[in-house]
């Protein structure tokens, strides 16, 4: 198994993020499996070094009923699903268990950053990032554009549809420069606040991810992503001007169509946090 042999040869050596390398790209391209007690609630460790929260997951659920019998079963996760889990749970450390045993703990900003890169690696032939018009997307937008003042952190919001195409996944994708350190706590006070106070998510709705790139660290991300004709929420936070591009400008149609639908859904559904999504 591929994340068998690359944990395997981790052991021993320093952790680094390049070192971990190997790791990473197999997490993203095999998933992991995460332990679950009876009534479904996932497990958080604490890490054995510096107490920070901890998310387990093992290589395969053999190795998680082996190594985990206290768990009652297993999540099987992709990297986009990981990602939001740890974000459900504020977890800092993905402790990954190997068949024999063995066991790294890698901080899950790492995860987050390997992403990045893999999604804008091959022009984007892996994860595939498009405008769209759907009306959660346009609620995203227009919510950023009336709260973006509130947070000098962030300096721009892409908004677009995500399609990994290895796997088929979709989900909304919002996309933020930040100032601050990594993992960002402005964009996911930012991301809290756009969708428990300013959106509905409905059953139907799809998943909304949210990745913070460091304006310096992910330059080149940064200037990709201007590129490629998404939406756009851009701030000077120096004069409080904020610049919203989008093609729902070419056709307002879709943009009308969108915010409609979405005032609609929010007086007919209470709100939903987007963690529980499914």
């Amino acid at each position: 198994m591929i994340l068998d042999a690359a944990l395997a040869d981790l052991q021993g050596k320093g952790i680094s993020e390049t070192g971990a390398e190997r790791v990473l790209t197999a997490v993203i391209d095999q998933g992991v499996f995460v332990p679950a007690r009876d009534d479904g609630s996932l497990y958080l460790l604490l890490h054995a070094e510096n107490g920070t929260p901890t998310l387990p997951a093992c290589v395969s659920e053999a190795c998680c009923a082996e190594h985990l019998p206290d768990a009652a079963g297993t999540v099987y996760c992709d990297a986009m699903r990981l990602m939001d889990i740890a974000r459900q749970v504020g977890a800092e450390h993905l402790l990954l268990f190997a068949s024999d045993g063995s066991s790294v703990a890698i901080p899950l900003p790492w995860l987050f950053d390997a992403m990045a890169q893999r999604g804008q690696q091959g022009n984007g032939q892996r994860l595939k990032l498009t405008w769209s018009t759907h009306p959660l997307a346009v609620a995203l937008r227009d919510a950023s554009s009336r709260r973006l003042r509130e947070f000098p952190n962030i300096h721009c919001v892409w908004v677009s549809q995500a399609r990994w195409l290895d796997t088929g996944s979709e989900s909304l994708m919002v996309h933020m420069v930040v100032d601050d350190e990594l993992p960002s706590s402005a964009s996911q006070r930012f991301m809290q606040a756009l969708l428990n106070e300013e959106l509905t998510i409905g059953e139907e709705d799809p998943m909304i991810s949210a990745l913070a790139l460091h304006q310096v660290t992910h330059a080149a991300d940064i200037a990709n992503l201007d590129r490629m004709g998404l939406d756009t929420v851009r701030i000077d936070h120096s004069t409080g001007r904020i610049e919203v591009i989008s093609q729902t400008y070419d056709a307002p149609e879709a943009a009308e169509a969108g915010r409609r639908a979405h005032a609609e859904q929010r007086s007919e559904k209470p709100p939903r946090r987007w963690w529980q999504r499914s």
